[in-house]
Formats: structure tokens, sequence, C-alpha cells
């Protein structure tokens, strides 16, 4: 079995993985709270780059939203309809974290990749309208909104498509754990991972499944001596 451990990850996902991927993050964003700019159609939105690379980062490498699960489980945080140490020993299991992980960067702001190519064949089907917060030069935020012919074929990949179920269900449960954290809180959170942090600029950011899979066993058994007691 394989195990990513800490070494440098290498896989990239190809362009419509990409686009997949975000079509079903957008799908389990909230519904707008105030109109959105030039896309007052929009189903749902989310806002900033900054959050959605974060998002992205827990969705692209199961052992930090693994890790991110045990943190909830530890400090008693609830995550609705999810047992967070189950969960996070699902993302762990097997070969899962390699199979799954699809590195990304460090940059500037912490994990990124251009996800440019995978928006503009969203952009470019009529499934996505990106807003821009700000005056040119000068934009503050960017916005994401998907729209109704983005909703409906993601409803359609749900039902045609069951192979790409795990991109669904992974991204509900990204959108559950972010709850209604700023990019920069989520940000700083995937900051305090040492591995992540260390990271230097335009290197892949190493994986940490030997350490979270130890975590969770002394978790367990921590539970375990517990129920003994």
């Amino acid at each position: 079995m394989a195990d990513s451990g800490t070494h440098t990850r290498s896989r990239r996902a190809s362009r419509v993985q990409d686009a997949v991927r975000i079509l079903f993050l957008l799908d389990h964003c909230p519904v707008p709270d105030r109109p959105c700019g030039a896309h007052p159609d929009a189903a749902t939105i989310l806002r900033g780059q900054k959050k959605l690379q974060a998002l992205d980062f827990w969705l692209r490498n199961p052992d930090y939203l693994a890790d991110e699960l045990l943190n909830f489980a530890e400090a008693g945080h609830t995550v609705p309809g999810v047992d967070p140490v189950a969960q996070a020993a699902a993302l762990l299991r097997g070969d899962e974290p390699d199979l799954e992980s699809y590195p990304m960067v460090r940059w500037r702001f912490g994990a990124y990749e251009p996800l440019d190519d995978a928006l503009g064949l969203l952009l470019s089907h009529g499934m996505i309208g990106i807003d821009a917060v700000g005056t040119a030069p000068d934009i503050d935020r960017w916005d994401y909104c998907l729209l109704p012919p983005g909703r409906l074929t993601a409803q359609e990949l749900r039902t045609d498509e069951p192979d790409l179920a795990w991109y669904d269900d992974r991204a509900a449960l990204v959108l559950l754990m972010a709850e209604d954290r700023s990019g920069s809180r989520l940000k700083d959170v995937q900051y305090a991972q040492a591995e992540y942090e260390r990271t230097h600029l335009g290197d892949s950011i190493t994986g940490i499944t030997s350490r979270v899979r130890a975590r969770l066993g002394a978790l367990r058994n921590r539970a375990s001596e517990g129920q003994d007691a």
C-alpha cells in the first residue's frame, strides 16, 4: 500500500477534473445573501479567490481535511450529519490519500493553483459568472456565481454519472467543514500545519498522511481507554 507520508506529491488533475470539482463546490455553496452584481440570477455564490483556493486545497488533499476533522473531534465541535472521527478514518483508509490527492503549490497567500482554464471552461458554457468587486485595476475580490445552467449540469452529473459522486460528496463535506469562515481564516488554519507553512514558495505542499493516521490512532486509543476506565 502506498503512503504519501510527507513526501512531495506531483499528480495533476485534468482541466475537466478541475472544472467538475469546482462545479460541485459551487453547487454546495449558499444562496447569495445579497444580489450578485452582474449576475442577479445566481443560484449560489462563493466570495473571493482566496476562499476558493482554500476550499479547493481541502478538496484535493484528504489528509489535510482529515486532520481538520480531528481538530473538530478533539474540540468537541459538531458537524451536522458527520461523525468527525469516522469520516477522518474513511478519508485515510487504504490508498485514498494517494489516489485522491492533487497537490497545490505554496504561493504568497498560501496554497494556489491557476484555475483559469477550468473556470474558463465553465464560463464558456454559461455555467458560472465571475464578478469583479472593485474597479480595475484595483480589484478587491473575485466572486464566483453558479448560474442556472451550472446548477442543472451539476444535477444531471449527479444523476447520470455516479462515478462522479466522489466530487459531490467531498465538496459537500468541505463546505460543512468551512462553515462561514472567510478565506483568510481558512488559510490561517491551513498554515498552522508545519508541513504547509515550511514549504518553500513555488514548491508543492507535502502530504501529512502518516502523521494524521498516527493522530487518529492515538485519539481512538484514548477513547477506548476512557471506555474501559
